[in-house]
């Protein structure tokens, strides 16, 4: 906001109030907030140092006994992955210089939890190409082996299956700790949903069939699989360490409970298809002029 406009403010509903706009306490709070931000930008910018996005969130807490006011502020700082601990040492002791800290030290219990975003790991999808024998109009026969593979399954789809089905109205996942997948279809076509928090396009959907080869699903991933009306068969050359077990390593996960990935499933996600002989990767970005933007 800039000098002279108007800001509303409103007691809370449990004191007298509506609720319907900051309380002047949120105001206090913010304040202290917004002046760490400010005293870090000052000092990366004296350092020449791009930090990137710094995100604060506060949790006030009032008192419940005699006479009404802030009892403490809890600060949960999340920065950067791209600051080394030198960097993230100096930033953190500028913020001894917010001149609301210096106010409210004394009257106030204030706490601060720094944390540091892992650094998103780069992420292109690997499909294992198969090498195809002898093919005619009747016959396919193709080489199906993948280098390391110690297990293989077989899923077939009768139908309009999912893999794994949902549970309730929410979506279910597969991941596997101790294997990596290597779906190949043998008949049909299905299309592989994958999931993982840790990538920074954390989104893909994969309209697999066999000439893409088998596609490969790395360790930590989620996974689900969707055929349509004609249901497909898929074999799965998988690599399994010394800790494989059946028994833990095909339980479904629900998206009901997992904030993460709720969020990884929310993003824009990453399409690959088979187009003109040969795979294509495109992504779907925001709304510019009320259409999607395709990049491949």
């Amino acid at each position: 906001m800039h000098s002279g406009q108007t800001l509303r403010t409103d007691a809370p509903v449990d004191h007298a109030g509506k609720g319907e706009n900051f309380a002047p306490t949120d105001l206090l709070a913010t304040a202290l907030g917004t002046c760490f931000l400010t005293v870090m930008g000052i000092k990366a910018k004296e350092k020449g140092w791009d930090l990137g996005e710094i995100t604060v969130e506060i949790e006030k807490k009032m008192t419940t006994h005699g006479q009404r006011k802030i009892e403490s502020l809890f600060l949960e700082i999340e920065m950067p992955s791209n600051l080394d601990s030198d960097q993230l040492t100096v930033l953190q002791k500028s913020t001894k210089d917010c001149p609301v800290l210096r106010n409210l030290d004394d009257s106030i219990r204030i706490n601060v939890q720094w944390n540091q975003s892992k650094r998103k790991k780069k992420m292109s999808l690997n499909f294992v190409p198969t090498n195809v024998f002898r093919e005619t109009p009747q016959v396919t026969f193709f080489d199906a082996g993948v280098k390391g593979s110690n297990g293989s399954d077989v899923v077939i789809h009768h139908g309009s299956a999912i893999s794994p089905p949902n549970e309730d109205e929410n979506e279910q996942y597969y991941v596997h700790h101790h294997q990596v997948d290597h779906n190949l279809v043998l008949a049909g076509k299905r299309t592989f949903t994958l999931l993982n928090p840790e990538w920074e396009e954390p989104h893909h959907v994969i309209y697999l069939n066999q000439k893409m080869g088998a596609l490969q699903i790395p360790i930590g991933t989620y996974h689900r699989s969707v055929s349509g009306p004609e249901g497909s068969i898929v074999l799965n050359q998988a690599v399994r360490d010394s800790d494989f077990d059946p028994t833990t390593e095909f339980k479904p996960v629900s998206l009901r409970h997992q904030a993460d990935l709720q969020k990884a499933k929310a993003a824009d996600p990453v399409f690959w298809i088979w187009e003109g002989g040969k795979i294509r990767r495109l992504k779907v970005g925001g709304n510019l002029s009320g259409k999607n933007k395709i990049t491949a």
